[in-house]
Protein backbone atom coordinates (compact mmCIF):
# COMPACT_ATOMS: atom_id res chain seq x y z
CA UNK A 1 0.00 0.00 0.00
CA UNK A 2 2.85 2.42 0.88
CA UNK A 3 4.48 1.95 -2.33
CA UNK A 4 1.03 2.30 -4.14
CA UNK A 5 1.19 5.37 -2.41
CA UNK A 6 4.55 6.50 -3.07
CA UNK A 7 4.38 5.63 -6.52
CA UNK A 8 1.10 8.12 -7.08
CA UNK A 9 3.06 11.06 -5.02
CA UNK A 10 5.74 10.26 -8.08
CA UNK A 11 3.17 10.73 -10.52
CA UNK A 12 1.60 13.79 -9.15
CA UNK A 13 4.90 15.20 -8.24
CA UNK A 14 5.75 14.96 -11.77
CA UNK A 15 2.94 16.00 -13.71
CA UNK A 16 3.18 19.12 -11.19
CA UNK A 17 6.53 20.07 -12.10
CA UNK A 18 5.96 19.37 -15.70
CA UNK A 19 2.90 21.98 -15.68
CA UNK A 20 5.46 24.33 -13.35
CA UNK A 21 7.89 23.83 -16.36
CA UNK A 22 5.41 24.85 -19.30
CA UNK A 23 4.06 27.71 -17.38
CA UNK A 24 6.94 29.86 -17.20
CA UNK A 25 10.20 30.59 -19.39
CA UNK A 26 13.82 29.83 -19.09
CA UNK A 27 15.99 31.65 -20.96
CA UNK A 28 19.58 30.12 -20.65
CA UNK A 29 22.99 31.77 -22.09
CA UNK A 30 26.21 29.97 -22.88
CA UNK A 31 28.42 32.52 -24.63
CA UNK A 32 31.83 32.25 -23.87
CA UNK A 33 33.62 35.13 -23.31
CA UNK A 34 31.98 37.07 -26.08
CA UNK A 35 29.66 39.26 -23.89
CA UNK A 36 29.98 40.66 -20.39
CA UNK A 37 28.43 42.65 -17.85
CA UNK A 38 24.65 43.18 -17.25
CA UNK A 39 21.53 42.42 -19.75
CA UNK A 40 18.16 43.49 -20.58
CA UNK A 41 15.16 41.32 -21.67
CA UNK A 42 12.40 44.19 -23.38
CA UNK A 43 9.47 43.09 -24.70
CA UNK A 44 7.88 45.03 -27.31
CA UNK A 45 3.98 45.49 -26.31
CA UNK A 46 0.90 47.75 -27.05
CA UNK A 47 2.15 49.86 -24.26
CA UNK A 48 5.62 50.27 -25.94
CA UNK A 49 9.08 48.70 -25.00
CA UNK A 50 9.08 47.50 -21.37
CA UNK A 51 11.96 45.77 -19.44
CA UNK A 52 11.25 42.65 -17.58
CA UNK A 53 14.14 40.81 -17.06
CA UNK A 54 17.55 42.19 -15.94
CA UNK A 55 20.64 38.96 -15.73
CA UNK A 56 24.06 39.33 -14.78
CA UNK A 57 26.78 37.34 -17.10
CA UNK A 58 29.24 35.43 -15.25
CA UNK A 59 31.76 33.18 -16.90
CA UNK A 60 29.99 33.53 -20.37
CA UNK A 61 26.67 32.39 -18.89
CA UNK A 62 22.95 34.22 -17.73
CA UNK A 63 19.74 32.99 -17.12
CA UNK A 64 15.88 34.81 -17.34
CA UNK A 65 13.37 32.73 -16.17
CA UNK A 66 9.37 34.01 -15.63
CA UNK A 67 6.05 34.02 -16.99
CA UNK A 68 4.22 35.05 -19.98
CA UNK A 69 0.64 35.54 -20.38
CA UNK A 70 0.50 35.28 -24.29
CA UNK A 71 3.31 35.34 -27.20
CA UNK A 72 5.49 38.12 -27.19
CA UNK A 73 8.71 39.42 -29.13
CA UNK A 74 11.70 40.06 -26.92
CA UNK A 75 14.89 41.65 -27.54
CA UNK A 76 17.80 41.00 -25.79
CA UNK A 77 20.25 44.04 -25.53
CA UNK A 78 23.45 45.13 -23.34
CA UNK A 79 22.13 47.43 -20.31
CA UNK A 80 22.75 50.62 -22.64
CA UNK A 81 20.74 48.98 -24.95
CA UNK A 82 22.71 50.15 -27.24
CA UNK A 83 22.63 47.04 -29.74
CA UNK A 84 20.40 44.13 -30.35
CA UNK A 85 22.11 40.82 -29.22
CA UNK A 86 19.04 38.73 -30.00
CA UNK A 87 15.35 38.78 -30.60
CA UNK A 88 13.08 35.55 -29.86
CA UNK A 89 9.51 35.03 -29.68
CA UNK A 90 8.86 34.60 -25.80
CA UNK A 91 6.49 31.94 -24.43
CA UNK A 92 6.63 29.48 -21.26
CA UNK A 93 8.96 27.32 -22.68
CA UNK A 94 12.84 26.95 -22.35
CA UNK A 95 15.18 28.43 -24.75
CA UNK A 96 19.36 28.22 -25.16
CA UNK A 97 21.04 31.49 -26.92
CA UNK A 98 24.59 30.70 -27.56
CA UNK A 99 27.34 32.21 -29.80
CA UNK A 100 27.55 31.36 -33.60
CA UNK A 101 29.57 32.04 -36.67
CA UNK A 102 28.52 35.73 -36.62
CA UNK A 103 25.28 36.18 -34.39
CA UNK A 104 23.87 34.78 -31.46
CA UNK A 105 22.26 31.48 -32.48
CA UNK A 106 18.17 31.17 -30.38
CA UNK A 107 17.21 27.14 -30.18
CA UNK A 108 14.54 25.50 -28.25
CA UNK A 109 11.54 27.57 -27.57
CA UNK A 110 8.00 27.03 -28.17
CA UNK A 111 5.60 26.53 -31.04
CA UNK A 112 5.97 30.36 -31.87
CA UNK A 113 9.28 30.38 -32.49
CA UNK A 114 9.84 27.40 -34.75
CA UNK A 115 7.22 29.22 -36.79
CA UNK A 116 9.36 32.46 -36.58
CA UNK A 117 12.53 30.24 -37.76
CA UNK A 118 10.72 28.66 -40.77
CA UNK A 119 10.16 32.58 -41.82
CA UNK A 120 13.57 33.49 -40.83
CA UNK A 121 15.52 30.17 -42.66
CA UNK A 122 13.18 32.02 -46.10
CA UNK A 123 14.31 35.42 -45.53
CA UNK A 124 18.16 34.49 -44.97
CA UNK A 125 18.11 32.24 -48.18
CA UNK A 126 16.86 35.08 -49.90
CA UNK A 127 19.27 37.56 -48.50
CA UNK A 128 21.82 35.21 -49.36
CA UNK A 129 20.77 34.72 -52.95
CA UNK A 130 20.98 38.69 -53.10
CA UNK A 131 24.80 38.41 -52.11
CA UNK A 132 25.56 35.82 -54.36
CA UNK A 133 23.85 38.06 -57.51
CA UNK A 134 25.31 41.31 -56.45
CA UNK A 135 28.81 39.56 -56.65
CA UNK A 136 28.18 38.05 -60.24
CA UNK A 137 27.10 41.76 -61.52
CA UNK A 138 30.36 42.86 -59.78
CA UNK A 139 32.55 40.35 -61.58
CA UNK A 140 30.63 40.56 -65.10
CA UNK A 141 28.80 44.13 -65.20
CA UNK A 142 27.67 43.50 -68.43
CA UNK A 143 25.21 40.50 -67.33
CA UNK A 144 23.61 42.98 -65.12
CA UNK A 145 20.74 43.54 -66.91
CA UNK A 146 19.85 39.44 -66.96
CA UNK A 147 20.92 38.89 -63.59
CA UNK A 148 18.68 41.10 -62.12
CA UNK A 149 15.67 39.59 -63.64
CA UNK A 150 16.84 36.03 -62.46
CA UNK A 151 17.21 37.70 -58.82
CA UNK A 152 13.50 38.57 -59.69
CA UNK A 153 12.56 35.38 -60.64
CA UNK A 154 13.81 34.43 -56.99
CA UNK A 155 12.15 37.19 -55.40
CA UNK A 156 8.56 36.23 -56.83
CA UNK A 157 9.32 32.88 -55.75
CA UNK A 158 10.48 33.50 -52.29
CA UNK A 159 7.05 36.04 -52.08
CA UNK A 160 4.88 32.87 -52.79
CA UNK A 161 6.62 30.72 -50.34
CA UNK A 162 6.52 33.30 -47.76
CA UNK A 163 2.57 34.50 -48.28
CA UNK A 164 2.16 29.97 -48.12
CA UNK A 165 3.44 30.37 -44.56
CA UNK A 166 1.19 32.84 -44.23
CA UNK A 167 -1.88 31.08 -44.78
CA UNK A 168 -0.35 27.85 -43.39
CA UNK A 169 0.40 29.65 -39.65
CA UNK A 170 -2.70 32.09 -40.04
CA UNK A 171 -3.67 32.83 -36.58
CA UNK A 172 -0.28 32.93 -35.49
CA UNK A 173 1.38 35.85 -33.41
CA UNK A 174 4.13 35.73 -35.34
CA UNK A 175 2.17 35.90 -39.01
CA UNK A 176 0.88 38.99 -38.05
CA UNK A 177 4.23 40.19 -36.79
CA UNK A 178 6.10 39.17 -40.35
CA UNK A 179 3.33 40.94 -41.93
CA UNK A 180 3.82 44.11 -39.91
CA UNK A 181 7.44 44.25 -39.78
CA UNK A 182 7.81 44.28 -43.50
CA UNK A 183 5.37 47.05 -44.15
CA UNK A 184 7.95 49.37 -44.86
CA UNK A 185 9.74 47.43 -47.43
CA UNK A 186 5.80 46.30 -49.41
CA UNK A 187 5.26 49.32 -51.82
CA UNK A 188 2.82 47.63 -53.28
CA UNK A 189 -0.44 48.53 -51.65
CA UNK A 190 -2.13 45.52 -53.24
CA UNK A 191 0.50 43.03 -51.99
CA UNK A 192 -0.10 44.25 -48.22
CA UNK A 193 -3.43 44.11 -48.88
CA UNK A 194 -3.06 40.50 -50.03
CA UNK A 195 -1.12 39.45 -46.72
CA UNK A 196 -3.48 41.13 -44.42
CA UNK A 197 -6.26 39.27 -46.22
CA UNK A 198 -4.33 36.01 -45.36
CA UNK A 199 -3.90 36.35 -41.85
CA UNK A 200 -6.97 34.81 -39.17
CA UNK A 201 -8.94 36.60 -36.96
CA UNK A 202 -7.00 36.21 -33.95
CA UNK A 203 -3.38 36.96 -35.58
CA UNK A 204 -5.85 40.23 -36.44
CA UNK A 205 -6.18 40.95 -32.75
CA UNK A 206 -2.62 41.05 -31.82
CA UNK A 207 -0.60 44.31 -32.16
CA UNK A 208 0.88 43.53 -35.25
CA UNK A 209 -2.46 42.91 -36.90
CA UNK A 210 -3.95 46.04 -36.01
CA UNK A 211 -0.68 47.76 -37.31
CA UNK A 212 -1.34 46.27 -40.27
CA UNK A 213 -4.66 47.26 -40.39
CA UNK A 214 -4.17 50.97 -39.43
CA UNK A 215 -2.14 51.19 -42.27
CA UNK A 216 -4.49 49.91 -44.72
CA UNK A 217 -6.85 52.63 -43.66
CA UNK A 218 -3.63 55.14 -44.32
CA UNK A 219 -3.13 53.71 -47.72
CA UNK A 220 -6.27 53.52 -48.40
CA UNK A 221 -6.47 57.48 -48.97
CA UNK A 222 -3.24 57.52 -51.22
CA UNK A 223 -4.36 54.35 -53.25
CA UNK A 224 -4.68 54.92 -57.71
CA UNK A 225 -8.77 55.76 -57.95
CA UNK A 226 -8.57 58.06 -54.86
CA UNK A 227 -8.32 62.04 -54.57
CA UNK A 228 -4.99 62.94 -53.58
CA UNK A 229 -4.48 64.92 -49.56
CA UNK A 230 -4.39 67.97 -49.93
CA UNK A 231 -1.35 70.03 -48.15
CA UNK A 232 -0.16 73.19 -47.73
CA UNK A 233 3.85 73.89 -47.42
CA UNK A 234 6.12 76.48 -47.82
CA UNK A 235 7.85 77.12 -51.75
CA UNK A 236 11.62 77.64 -51.41
CA UNK A 237 11.57 80.85 -53.62
CA UNK A 238 8.93 82.35 -50.99
CA UNK A 239 5.21 82.20 -50.35
CA UNK A 240 3.12 78.82 -49.60
CA UNK A 241 1.60 75.95 -51.95
CA UNK A 242 -1.55 74.75 -51.99
CA UNK A 243 -1.69 71.27 -54.02
CA UNK A 244 -5.28 71.37 -54.74
CA UNK A 245 -5.11 74.74 -55.62
CA UNK A 246 -2.10 74.22 -57.83
CA UNK A 247 -3.88 74.10 -61.24
CA UNK A 248 -2.48 72.07 -64.03
CA UNK A 249 -3.82 69.29 -66.77
CA UNK A 250 -1.15 66.22 -64.85
CA UNK A 251 0.63 66.98 -61.94
CA UNK A 252 3.37 64.92 -60.33
CA UNK A 253 3.90 65.00 -56.62
CA UNK A 254 7.65 63.95 -56.20
CA UNK A 255 9.35 62.84 -52.71
CA UNK A 256 12.82 63.37 -52.84
CA UNK A 257 15.66 64.82 -50.32
CA UNK A 258 19.12 66.56 -51.16
CA UNK A 259 20.98 63.39 -49.28
CA UNK A 260 19.31 60.94 -51.83
CA UNK A 261 21.66 60.15 -55.18
CA UNK A 262 19.07 58.14 -56.38
CA UNK A 263 16.88 60.66 -56.16
CA UNK A 264 19.12 63.34 -57.75
CA UNK A 265 19.76 60.92 -60.19
CA UNK A 266 15.81 61.01 -61.50
CA UNK A 267 16.46 64.98 -61.27
CA UNK A 268 18.02 65.08 -64.62
CA UNK A 269 15.11 63.10 -65.81
CA UNK A 270 12.59 64.99 -64.49
CA UNK A 271 13.83 68.01 -66.10
CA UNK A 272 13.52 66.53 -69.91
CA UNK A 273 10.57 65.96 -69.27
CA UNK A 274 8.98 69.20 -67.53
CA UNK A 275 10.87 70.64 -70.49
CA UNK A 276 8.92 68.97 -72.93
CA UNK A 277 5.82 68.85 -71.46
CA UNK A 278 5.15 71.89 -69.31
CA UNK A 279 3.88 74.49 -71.97
CA UNK A 280 1.37 71.30 -72.67
CA UNK A 281 0.03 71.82 -69.25
CA UNK A 282 2.51 69.56 -66.75
CA UNK A 283 3.17 70.86 -62.62
CA UNK A 284 6.03 69.07 -61.05
CA UNK A 285 5.79 69.64 -57.30
CA UNK A 286 8.61 67.96 -55.68
CA UNK A 287 8.02 67.74 -51.61
CA UNK A 288 11.75 67.35 -50.00
CA UNK A 289 11.92 65.75 -46.90
CA UNK A 290 14.97 67.79 -45.97
CA UNK A 291 15.50 69.03 -42.16
CA UNK A 292 18.36 71.44 -43.31
CA UNK A 293 17.19 74.13 -45.35
CA UNK A 294 20.56 75.42 -47.10
CA UNK A 295 21.18 72.00 -47.81
CA UNK A 296 17.70 71.49 -49.66
CA UNK A 297 18.14 75.07 -51.88
CA UNK A 298 21.49 73.99 -52.65
CA UNK A 299 20.38 70.90 -54.16
CA UNK A 300 17.39 72.69 -55.80
CA UNK A 301 19.77 74.81 -57.98
CA UNK A 302 22.87 72.36 -58.55
CA UNK A 303 19.91 70.00 -59.71
CA UNK A 304 18.24 73.16 -61.86
CA UNK A 305 14.93 71.89 -60.27
CA UNK A 306 13.09 74.95 -61.91
CA UNK A 307 9.27 73.73 -60.94
CA UNK A 308 7.52 74.25 -57.48
CA UNK A 309 9.65 72.98 -54.30
CA UNK A 310 8.14 72.72 -51.47
CA UNK A 311 9.29 71.18 -47.61
CA UNK A 312 8.22 71.15 -43.85
CA UNK A 313 11.77 70.81 -43.32
CA UNK A 314 10.98 67.96 -40.99
CA UNK A 315 12.81 65.22 -42.16
CA UNK A 316 11.66 61.79 -41.04
CA UNK A 317 8.98 63.38 -39.33
CA UNK A 318 7.65 65.20 -42.13
CA UNK A 319 3.69 65.14 -42.02
CA UNK A 320 3.32 65.44 -45.71
CA UNK A 321 5.27 62.04 -46.14
CA UNK A 322 3.84 60.47 -43.38
CA UNK A 323 0.25 61.20 -45.18
CA UNK A 324 1.25 59.78 -48.30
CA UNK A 325 2.38 56.96 -46.85
CA UNK A 326 5.55 57.30 -48.15
CA UNK A 327 8.02 54.44 -47.19
CA UNK A 328 11.23 55.12 -49.49
CA UNK A 329 12.36 57.98 -51.89
CA UNK A 330 12.26 58.87 -54.72
CA UNK A 331 8.38 58.56 -54.73
CA UNK A 332 5.89 59.86 -57.42
CA UNK A 333 2.44 60.08 -57.40
CA UNK A 334 0.43 61.45 -60.79
CA UNK A 335 -2.14 63.15 -60.50
CA UNK A 336 -4.75 64.00 -62.89
CA UNK A 337 -6.21 67.99 -63.09
CA UNK A 338 -8.79 67.01 -60.28
CA UNK A 339 -6.40 65.90 -57.80
CA UNK A 340 -7.05 62.00 -58.35
CA UNK A 341 -4.13 59.64 -58.47
CA UNK A 342 -3.67 57.96 -61.60
CA UNK A 343 -0.35 56.14 -60.98
CA UNK A 344 2.36 56.31 -58.28
CA UNK A 345 5.95 55.30 -58.36
CA UNK A 346 7.06 55.66 -62.25
CA UNK A 347 10.01 57.03 -63.47
CA UNK A 348 12.03 57.63 -66.60
CA UNK A 349 10.68 56.58 -69.86
CA UNK A 350 7.65 55.23 -67.86
CA UNK A 351 6.87 58.59 -65.79
CA UNK A 352 7.34 60.06 -69.39
CA UNK A 353 4.84 57.53 -71.34
CA UNK A 354 2.28 58.18 -68.70
CA UNK A 355 2.25 61.90 -68.83
CA UNK A 356 2.38 62.06 -72.64
CA UNK A 357 -0.62 59.56 -72.42
CA UNK A 358 -2.70 61.63 -69.74
CA UNK A 359 -2.32 65.17 -72.14
CA UNK A 360 -3.34 63.70 -75.02
CA UNK A 361 -6.82 62.34 -73.37
CA UNK A 362 -6.93 66.07 -72.38
CA UNK A 363 -7.01 67.20 -75.89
Amino acid sequence: MKRILFTVCMLLGCVLFTMAQEDSYKIEGKLGNTVNGKLLLVANTDKGMLDIGEATVTNGEFEFTGRMPEVTLVYLMPMKKNALLAALMLENAHYTITMGTNELVVEGGGEAQKIWREFNDLDKSLAQKRLQIQAQVQMNPSQEAGLQREFKKIVDKADAEELALLKKYNNSFVAAYVVASKMAQILDDAKLKERYEALGEEARATIYGKQVADELVKLEKVTVGAVAPNFSAPLADGGVLSLHETKAKVKVVDFWASWCLPCRQENVNLIKIYKRYRPKGLEIISVSIDDNKQAWLSAIGQDGCDWKNVSDLKGGQSEIAADYCVKGIPCTFILDGENRIVAKNLRGKDLEKKIDEMLKKKK
